[in-house]
């Protein structure tokens, strides 16, 4: 991020600092975009703030972020004895050094920076650069999003996991933010680890309660006057929060709250705020940062959140000082969430949001739309809801409602919580792979980029193995006497799709075979003999063959789309079609769709539809019938109207009798997909086997285990 350099001053030093460059041009490190934004602090202020960057692998002491902390120590203590020669040159007064990482941070002035860029010890200049709170989105972009209220948390299916036992108890979600209003109902007696970070400088007054920095200990993040921890106290409870009645993400996780921001009095520094405003700086954040690495263990830190930042850039920003400490934190399994910004781009994000390590946030509404505001690229990890989200307010009393990433990133912290709280073992690399992959897609038009939004739940199935939908004892091929299986797979979405079947011996759980479907339309079912599979399976080895060897088969099956499935049998002998279908987490709750209903044409074993009103008053239903190959609608029809507590039965023939489209399509169908809506109540599909006179229900089914795309 450069800093504000005037066109004036910028005309007076150009001279002098055209020449220092060039002076260091051919011998300075990395950095050189960090080395001229200094150079023009300097020029401007007289001085600037720098981050250095140690040369780290002396000998055996060769600094990594994954190795223990006792070697860290000593790789960065050998480090420091090594580079004391250049700091002396430069004579460096004032040194701030950090225990385990690589890095020390000085006011240097142009003499200084000259000798330092110039020194074979250092490695990287850093400019310690301003950040700010991503505050609430202008109007401009807040009047175009739906607005949804209080929705935000169901919306990324955590309430399932609440119910299982998994709410972050036992954990704690580290915020570094500005201040945090404590005696807030949803924030009280949850904080652990408060510290503050807030520097001074000769621009900049510490927030923190004493006016030094830094302050560890209770209170230290809770400087509150009036008007300030709005933020801080916001995202925290999007978080953490818990009432009893308002809940945050990780309802059962503790608080560490981490103050970071300083009063800012420099016009220039301030813009386009007006002065005095908050900022902070990569500087307080790394100490914030550092504290957790070094206290993860005592305070049982899950999950980090940064709901700020600077300016916005192309791809990673891996060059930030701050990725050592983050990919630390990962080594510890430890999630550093961090919001997009605000301006709307599409193709950049801000640091540290940019940090490869980081987990990048962008805001999305309630449902699957990306939020005009936020920022968007294939550079950011998840999406998490950012729109109108209701949230403690700064006072201690109430909520406020909130629009950006800043409120978006907080519902991934917290969810790292909760899934950690369910898998206190798991890797970092387990987590994140499943909170992306059980994502809801999203996209914006024109971007190419398609991101998960966070579905909490789903990620947890997902490592638990439930999305990996189960059934057991197919017939196989091999035993035609016992019947024939069929497999139906509806897709539920809005985009086509295939779906993957792995199937396995049924007595050993060998793998023997896979098989990806045809490709899967919106509204279509395909009903798919179970030796087809076996015929088209791809052998997983030569010495485990699909065919002809077993009674039954077991399958797993994964789907890009949500959906159902279902088992059916058509036993041969008696004339019996039976659904078999059982699901390992109970069956799919949507009654208001059937699948295969059986046309007229299927004589011997004809549909009924039962529909159910369970409102209050009487109402008419609308069935919505679709082709199951194709997806296609074939038609709509409207039942008479049905009582309170009342059904109504209808026969393919009765329904074929009354609509024409739907008759028409008898004559080639043998089957249709019906669908429900505008009547409170469900459907249930029953087959008469004529040949025994028995009907059997066929409305049970399963939900498909959603794999990423």
């Amino acid at each position: 991020m450069s800093s504000v350099f005037p066109r004036t001053l910028s005309r007076n030093v150009s001279g002098w600092l055209s020449a220092a460059l060039l002076a260091f041009a051919v011998s300075a490190p990395a950095g050189a975009a960090d080395v001229e934004d200094a150079m023009k602090r300097i020029a401007r202020d007289g001085h600037a703030r720098v981050l250095l960057r140690m040369k780290a692998d002396i000998g055996l002491s060769n600094w990594t972020p994954t190795q223990p902390a006792g070697r860290q120590r000593a790789a960065v203590a050998a480090a420091l004895e090594n580079t004391q020669p250049a700091l002396r040159r430069a004579r460096i007064a004032n040194l701030k050094t950090f225990s385990t990482l690589p890095l020390v941070a000085a006011t240097v002035t142009r003499e200084q920076l000259l000798e330092l860029v110039s020194a074979p010890e250092v490695e990287q200049v850093y400019l310690v650069q301003r950040e700010r709170k991503q505050q609430d989105v202008p109007a401009l972009y807040r009047s175009r999003e739906t607005i949804q209220l209080a929705t935000s948390v169901p919306s990324i299916d955590v309430l399932d996991a609440w119910a299982k036992g998994y709410d972050g108890t036992g954990y704690s979600v580290a915020v570094i933010d500005d201040g945090f209003n404590l005696n807030h109902p949803m924030l009280r007696g949850k904080n652990v680890g408060d510290a503050c970070f807030s520097p001074t400088y000769e621009t900049a007054k510490s927030n923190c309660p004493s006016g030094q920095t830094p302050q560890i200990g209770t209170g230290a993040a809770s400087n509150c006057p009036v008007g300030r921890c709005n933020h801080g106290t916001g995202v925290a409870s999007i978080a953490i929060g818990n009432d009893g009645a308002n809940y945050g993400v990780a309802r059962g996780a503790k608080l560490v709250p981490i103050d970071v921001f300083s009063t800012e009095t420099s016009v220039a520094e301030c813009a386009p705020e007006a002065a005095p405003c908050e900022l902070t700086d990569s500087l307080a954040v790394l100490d914030a940062l550092n504290y957790i690495n070094e206290n993860a263990a005592a305070l049982k830190i899950a999950a980090v959140n940064l709901s700020f930042g600077g300016v916005a850039r192309d791809g990673y920003c891996d060059d930030d000082p701050r990725k050592g400490v983050i990919d630390m934190l990962r080594q510890k399994g430890i999630a550093v969430a961090a919001a997009a910004s605000n301006e709307g781009l599409t193709g950049k994000i801000s640091p540290p949001a940019c940090i490869s390590s980081a987990i990048g946030v962008g805001a999305t509404n309630d449902g699957t739309t990306v939020a005009t505001f936020s920022n968007f690229a294939a550079t950011l990890d998840v999406m998490a809801p950012g729109v109108s989200i209701q949230a403690a307010a700064g006072s201690g009393v109430g909520l406020s409602t909130t629009n950006g990433t800043s409120a978006a990133a907080p519902h991934v912290a917290g969810a790292w919580a909760v899934m950690r709280s369910a898998f206190p073992q798991a890797s970092f690399d387990q987590l994140e792979t499943a909170l992306k992959q059980t994502g809801l897609p999203v996209t914006r038009v024109g971007s190419g980029v398609s991101l998960p939004k966070i579905q909490v739940m789903s990620a947890i199935n997902r490592l638990q193995g439930r999305d990996r939908r189960v059934f057991n004892n197919m017939v196989s091929s091999s035993a035609p006497a016992l019947g024939q299986s069929f497999l139906r797979f509806f897709n539920n979405s809005t985009a086509s799709g295939t779906v993957t079947v792995t199937l396995r011996d049924s007595s050993s759980g060998v793998v023997v075979g896979t098989w990806t479907s045809p490709v899967i339309p919106p509204q279509a079912s395909p009903q798919i003999a179970v030796e087809t599979i076996e015929r088209e399976a791809s052998p997983v080895s030569a010495q485990l063959p699909v065919r002809g060897v077993r009674t039954y088969f077991n399958i797993d099956v994964t789907s890009p789309f949500r959906g159902y499935m279902q088992h059916v049998l058509w036993a041969r002998a008696g004339g019996v079609f039976a659904n078999l279908s059982s699901c390992a987490s109970g069956f799919a709750d949507d009654a208001s769709v059937l699948l295969n209903v059986h046309a007229s044409t299927n004589s011997s074993y004809g549909s009924r539809i039962r529909i159910v009103n369970t409102g209050a008053n009487p109402d008419v239903a609308q069935l919505s019938f679709y082709n199951p190959v194709s997806g296609a609608e074939i038609a709509q029809w409207t039942s008479p109207q049905i009582a309170p507590g009342a059904s109504l039965e209808v026969t393919a023939d009765d329904l074929e009798a009354q609509i024409g489209a739907l008759r028409l399509s008898g004559d080639t169908l043998l089957q249709y997909n019906v669908r429900l809506s505008n009547l409170s109540g469900y459907l249930q599909h029953v087959v008469e086997n004529s040949a025994v006179g028995a009907l059997v229900d066929m409305s049970s089914k399963c939900d498909l285990g959603v794999a990423s795309n």
